[in-house]
């Protein structure tokens, strides 16, 4: 296959041994070795400095059944693959169910970067699997590659539980999305029977009421039966977290503990009823966070975030969004959407210029409601442990 996407632009599908791939692929290999090298890591080099691939993630190359070679203006510019998982191992005790794929070695050379074009290659991956009958793909990155969770994530990918030879490293993270077939453009559209009554031309529609805000203390009654129902959510879809909050003294101790760090605390009333809540304490970490990387550190933001012009430290910090809960019952109804404007509110009235999150990767719903609000992911910072395998961390700028 060869696609022209843009003037100068082609993806083409190439054998796994064609040599731009290969020397793509190494490229990338040695990108990943400098994100995660820490201090005391065996050497992925060898003796004359070249790269070792990590042995675990050998691909075979008889599962691939697709390798996107890109170019731009003709030069190799970036790479993707498609491997079949159906019935294999996915080293968690099972097996990847029929209609599975992988997306492997999504990659875009340096010099490249900037122009869309990974999002590009997913899209053309994504028709490539539709039309090999694939039904659910997935992939896995890791947390010193935010650029890459935030892509995955506005492509509509939802988190998954670890899967494959990288399942028991706690920096992982493995993605999914259903592939809905195409609707086919030559079928006849169904017949509709026309009302027997025309409509109203206009028709109208009740407003749902919206969430009235208020601030509170930490311990106000309503906050506090709020954690405690969120406390209940934690421990049906997180039971690791649960046990070792429980080893710690429990709810009431850790409940307290985070209340000595709230700045505010906010509820969201409904019709009369309590129904959400959320709360602010100082991060510390600062904006400059927002664009730091393993490979070249802080750097990227303008001086007004980055810090003063003489290099001194920036005016302001960051803030951190805690402890938002919305109760099942009223969700859709834009309360979770009205606590997150509310807490950015407030770290700009104290003067922030970035806001930070932690949330768990069993809560693809709210991923996708922060992701539609502008956070995007970030490398881990404190008192997070950077191990926790079921986090993620995002951040935007205010």
């Amino acid at each position: 296959m060869v696609a022209e996407v843009l003037a100068g632009l082609t993806i083409e599908t190439v054998g796994w041994d064609h040599a731009d791939a290969v020397r793509l692929r190494a490229e990338q290999q040695h990108e990943i070795d400098l994100r995660y090298t820490q201090p005391g890591r065996p050497s992925t080099t060898d003796a004359d400095g070249a790269p070792v691939p990590d042995a675990r993630d050998q691909v075979d190359p008889s599962n691939v059944f697709a390798t996107l070679l890109l170019r731009v203006d003709g030069v190799p510019a970036g790479h993707a693959a498609l491997r079949d998982l159906s019935g294999r191992d996915d080293y968690r005790g099972g097996l990847h169910p029929d209609g599975t794929s992988e997306v492997k070695r999504v990659y875009v050379a340096p010099g490249f970067r900037g122009r869309g074009l990974s999002r590009t290659l997913m899209s053309a991956a994504e028709d490539v699997a539709r039309d090999a009958g694939v039904r659910h793909l997935v992939l896995e990155t890791g947390l010193m590659q935010p650029e890459s969770l935030g892509l995955y994530l506005r492509l509509g990918y939802d988190p998954v539980e670890s899967f494959g030879v990288f399942s028991d490293e706690p920096g992982s993270r493995c993605f999914g999305k259903l592939l809905a077939p195409d609707a086919d453009p030559q079928a006849e559209p169904p017949l509709v029977e026309p009302p027997l009554v025309e409509p109203p031309l206009v028709e109208l529609v009740e407003t749902p009421p919206a969430p009235v805000l208020r601030e509170v203390p930490w311990d106000d009654p309503d906050a506090a039966a709020l954690r405690r129902a969120m406390w209940a959510f934690h421990q049906e879809r997180y039971p690791q977290m649960a046990r070792d909050i429980e080893a710690r003294g429990g709810h009431e101790v850790a409940d307290a503990e985070r209340g000595r760090a709230a700045l505010a605390t906010f509820v969201a009333v409904l019709d009369g009823k309590p129904v959400g809540c959320a709360s602010v304490a100082a991060a510390p970490i600062g904006p400059e966070h927002l664009a730091a990387d393993p490979l070249r550190g802080v750097g990227g933001l303008p001086a007004t975030l980055a810090g003063t012009a003489d290099g001194g430290a920036p005016e302001s910090y960051g803030f951190e969004m805690r402890n938002v809960f919305v109760d099942p019952a009223a969700r859709r109804a834009g309360v979770a959407t009205a606590l997150v404007r509310q807490i950015e509110a407030e770290a700009r009235r104290r003067g922030g210029l970035a806001l930070y999150l932690g949330t768990g990767i069993r809560q693809p719903e709210a991923l996708r409601l922060y992701v539609k609000l502008g956070y995007r992911p970030v490398l881990p910072y404190p008192p997070h442990d950077p191990d926790d395998a079921l986090l993620l961390f995002l951040g935007k700028p205010l």
